[in-house]
């Protein structure tokens, strides 16, 4: 099904722009329908066939963007191998999903018993095969992996035609077209990059710029401007990044980018502010999960940063509250007829999630005058202040505009525990004593009634799709390993 939308776009708009890379590497749709076919050829001569799975240890490239095709047209599916994984974390991705193949575009080893490897570039060295009729193959055509709270990321998987619904639904709502470039700077390993980006500028016959994603702001920022880049999603941190590149500066020019979306963390009023006083861009909200897809966004081209989201077509919604008398605040409950097939493996997380056809976000939001929503973080993130419930995310956000701090990150002592403890992970502004810093921090916690445990660090780990990696903190946190930067 997603062969076939592709080869349908490529048939319409053959020589129009379909993958570039910002390293020069350039394919139009029918080229990329050609590469697609020929690396399915790969995979066949390779015994892959419909069911089995294909393991990826892949860098960005127009490569990988037609492998993950082939693998749908060939009835496959394919799991990536993360970039953040180490040896044991590989070994237990390949035990988990079973793949039949790894392809990658290195030689570093594989944990002893791996399956066979190839390299990408072998997969196309083979004569294609014949197209497969329109609708031959309907069903999983990937896992990926999900971060929780604790123990291994979950498996997650989507059918290709509840998929292929689901982005077209999504592309209609956001008023995508076939003149858009988008300007990825996420790693394909992830629904961030390959949701929002790849097959959103492939299923509506649009650009898809694959950057790297370890390049720093400034030359990221200089990118979009060069690839005349009309949509992008990034998250919070990331327009955070390009804010500071540009200060002091020539002020970018960002004109095109029509569609500069945020998604998957809580987004501030201060941020979207300084996006659009020094970026000259009004970020547009949008809110989804890897399990369930998009459900929310605000296309609105007027600026209201205080503003929330509405949802997708669709999109069913409802707050389950989290107290009597506040019904305008709760965990978010979605409802779709196109989510995936839930977690593989994971019966507890499926009975939490997945309730009949209700989908259990585990997102507070709440709900505005005018009917919209604001995500304000995690149920298992609230924390009982003195004023009542107070989402992590939004203390770090007030720590941010308060203090001299770069970064900030709260997580409660007890995580799922309604408690007043927190433990703050901070990342201090290097200009400033670090007594300062910490005493600044402290004074915040002790306006909302909470007690904390501060750490001053400049080593916040992040997650490949640039969150804050929480349950990397709180690992540190138990077993002590933590430091303090030194401040004069």
């Amino acid at each position: 099904m997603l062969y076939q939308a592709l080869s349908d776009i490529a048939a319409r708009r053959p020589d129009h722009r379909a993958v570039t890379t910002t390293d020069g590497t350039a394919v139009g749709y029918a080229e990329l329908v050609a590469l697609v076919d020929r690396t399915a050829s790969g995979l066949h001569r390779h015994g892959i066939a419909a069911g089995d799975t294909v393991a990826c240890s892949l860098r960005n490239s127009v490569g990988y963007v037609a492998l993950i095709l082939a693998v749908a047209r060939t009835g496959a599916r394919y799991v990536p191998l993360m970039s953040n994984f180490d040896t044991a974390d590989t070994a237990t991705a390949l035990r988990l999903t079973g793949p039949r193949l790894i392809v990658a575009d290195h030689d570093r080893p594989f944990p002893a018993g791996s399956p066979p490897r190839v390299r990408l570039d072998d997969l196309t060295r083979t004569a294609p095969a014949p197209r497969p009729p329109a609708e031959h193959h309907a069903g999983v055509f990937r896992a990926l992996w999900t971060s929780g709270s604790t123990g291994f990321p979950k498996q997650m998987v989507w059918r290709q035609d509840r998929f292929l619904r689901e982005r077209r639904r999504w592309l209609a709502d956001t008023g995508i077209t076939g003149d858009d470039v988008f300007f990825c700077r996420h790693t394909l390993d992830v629904a961030h990059a390959t949701d929002l980006h790849m097959f959103a500028a492939l299923l509506s016959g649009a650009e898809l710029v694959l950057a790297d994603p370890h390049a720093e702001p400034a030359v990221l920022l200089r990118q979009i401007q060069e690839h005349r880049a009309t949509a992008m999603s990034a998250l919070p941190r990331h327009y955070e990044e390009y804010v500071r590149a540009a200060a002091g500066g020539p002020a970018p020019d960002l004109s095109r980018l029509r569609r500069p979306l945020c998604g998957g963390a809580y987004l501030s009023p201060a941020q979207m502010r300084d996006a659009a006083g020094v970026l000259g861009i009004h970020i547009r909200q949008i809110y989804g999960s890897t399990e369930f897809g998009l459900a929310l966004g605000n296309m609105t081209d007027v600026l209201q940063a205080e503003r929330g989201m509405f949802p997708v077509q669709g999109v069913g919604v409802r707050l389950e509250p989290l107290a009597p008398d506040r019904p305008d605040l709760g965990e978010l409950v979605l409802r779709s007829d196109c989510t995936s097939e839930g977690y593989v493996g994971s019966d507890e997380a499926n009975a939490r999630t997945f309730r009949g056809d209700e989908f259990w976000t585990g997102d507070v939001a709440e709900r505005q005058p005018d009917g919209s929503l604001r995500i304000l973080g995690r149920v298992t993130e609230i924390l009982a202040a003195a004023g009542g419930p107070l989402p992590a995310p939004v203390l770090d956000e007030e720590i941010a505009a308060q203090c001299p701090v770069l970064e900030s990150v709260a997580l409660p002592a007890r995580p799922g525990a309604y408690g007043n403890e927190v433990l703050l992970a901070v990342h201090p502004d290097p200009a400033r004593p670090g007594s300062e810093v910490r005493k600044s921090v402290e004074a915040v916690l002790r306006g909302h009634g909470l007690a904390g445990t501060v750490r001053l660090t400049g080593d916040i780990p992040h997650t490949p799709v640039g969150k804050p990696d929480k349950p990397a903190l709180r690992r540190r946190w138990e077993t002590d390993t933590a430091t303090e930067v030194p401040h004069a």
